[in-house]
């Protein structure tokens, strides 16, 4: 299910770095609390509007999660065990806040305003019981909360965006809605990427950056009542400026893949192995498996999943699967969670049968096995 050079390329990055006896198994999935297309009505009205939100996957399927999307998603990971009696466990990276729309709404948009995730999901009934749900998922021990920001925005930027002339930020602005779709007609569409929120360019951007995400993790420890141990950067991008606030804050294990911002609106990709520690004695680490079926129902996401995991057992290293929330969300287009779910269910029975000595854990336990090691 590999090619030649993705079989060269994995093997590389797994043959560097930190090891272990043990097959450990972490699934780790981005973007939970995170507005995007807030219900099939909305995604018909921007598709109405000659907006390509059918073309693209996160907004196609990907929306705020409800009670029923974390039941399917609960029931498929207690069907199994590993022989030391644990669940496969989702370690979902949270975003702890939301625009409030209506405050920002009614400062003709000059001001931001957010509001956290407990009020993000009353707001709707089919959410309003989520945090209960997390809370006994964790408490389970199936689905530990992590820390992903503040918001999935670049607040900056966005307040721009809603702010320009583009006609597709008008619509969803007024939709409640924040998508990375253009339009397919001719629209001045605001040019930055705005769902990057350690993004920068500026000194000043930078200082704002580190305020908002600081702010974040206090959130992260009232809402969830623990500190987060780990943290992964939304699409990557993040400045070694932020790495003094997350020590302060209890987070000891980062991920390994960056790009880091040259101030001039590009970036240095900057790979570390498993392993590597940085001058404030945080950890390094890396996803190196991939389990994405709402990017294409019709792949082989099975058999690529099972290849990957082979090649990190093979180096000892564990298998870190990358999963984002879209896969197992339903409320946009009920098949896109089912068929997901079926497939992951497809893919734990097998990996316990190739590997029956695996072990699920989550990655603040990977975070204190890697700390704990010489």
């Amino acid at each position: 299910m590999l090619t030649v050079k993705e079989q060269l390329a994995k093997n590389f990055i797994n043959a560097l770095g930190w090891k272990t006896k043990q097959k450990y198994l972490i699934i780790e999935s981005d973007d939970w609390g995170a507005i995007r297309v807030p219900s099939r009505d909305v995604y018909e009205k921007l598709k109405a509007a000659d907006i390509s939100v059918d073309k693209f996957h996160f907004d196609k399927y990907d929306s705020l999660e409800s009670e029923e999307d974390l039941n399917a998603l609960f029931e498929v990971l207690f069907s199994c065990n590993d022989k030391y009696g644990n669940h496969p466990i989702i370690t979902a990276y949270y975003v702890v806040a939301n625009p409030n729309f209506e405050k920002i709404e009614a400062t003709n948009r000059r001001e931001y305003h957010y509001e956290d995730i407990n009020k993000t999901f009353n707001r709707s009934e089919h959410t309003s019981s989520v945090m209960k749900r997390v809370e006994e998922g964790i408490k389970k021990k199936i689905f530990i909360p992590q820390f992903h920001g503040r918001e999935h925005i670049h607040v900056k930027r966005w307040m721009e965006a809603i702010n320009s002339n583009s006609k597709k930020e008008q619509l969803a602005f007024n939709l409640r809605a924040i998508i990375s779709s253009k339009p397919t007609f001719f629209d001045q569409s605001y040019k930055y990427d705005y769902f990057k929120g350690f993004d920068y360019i500026t000194t000043i951007e930078q200082q704002d950056i580190e305020s908002i995400h600081r702010d974040g993790l206090h959130l992260f420890k009232e809402i969830f009542g623990m500190r987060s141990l780990t943290f992964t950067a939304q699409g990557g991008a993040w400045g070694n400026h932020l790495l003094k606030i997350l020590n302060d804050e209890g987070v000891r294990l980062i991920g390994g893949q960056q790009m880091h911002p040259d101030g001039k609106g590009g970036y240095k990709r900057i790979n570390k192995t498993w392993g590597t520690k940085n001058k404030l004695g945080q950890l390094h680490w890396r996803r190196n498996c991939m389990f994405e079926p709402a990017r294409n129902q019709n792949f082989d996401w099975v058999g690529k999943c099972m290849a990957e995991i082979e090649i990190a057992f093979r180096w000892g290293k564990p298998a870190v699967i990358s999963s984002h929330r879209e896969n197992f969300i339903g409320s946009i287009f009920e098949d896109n969670r089912t068929e997901s779910l079926k497939k992951l269910d497809q893919l734990l029975k097998k990996i316990l049968i190739r590997w029956p000595d695996v072990k699920f854990i989550s990655s603040p336990q990977l975070a204190e096995i890697m700390l704990q090691s010489k």
